[in-house]
């Protein structure tokens, strides 16, 4: 927490979005409208609480890729590798492994 009380420290992770939405939103809209899809295995990972829990993670990266796999993280909200670091970390070597 150290990190983030310093003075404008948040202001880096959001100017991410700010750079990327809602340009690269559009761009992945134009690219799956031109049957362009991702070739490789994508694994989607989302904690079980949190909006992302209420979203269709695996059909909405379905639209864009022809593999996908993934499915919610137990107890855990937007920082999955912080929070269940464990988890995290079988669900990469399994998907690696694959």
């Amino acid at each position: 927490m150290r990190a983030f009380s310093a003075p404008a420290a948040l202001r880096a992770g959001f100017d991410d979005y700010r750079a990327t939405f809602p340009d690269d939103m559009e761009a992945d809209e134009a690219s799956a409208a031109a049957g362009q899809r991702l070739q490789m295995p994508v694994l989607a990972l989302w904690g079980e609480t949190g909006l992302p829990s209420r979203l269709p993670v695996l059909d909405i990266w379905r639209r864009y890729a022809d593999d996908v796999r993934g499915q919610p993280i137990p107890a855990c909200g937007h920082f999955l590798p912080e929070e269940q670091p464990e988890e995290v970390a079988n669900h990469l070597l399994a998907f690696l492994k694959s």
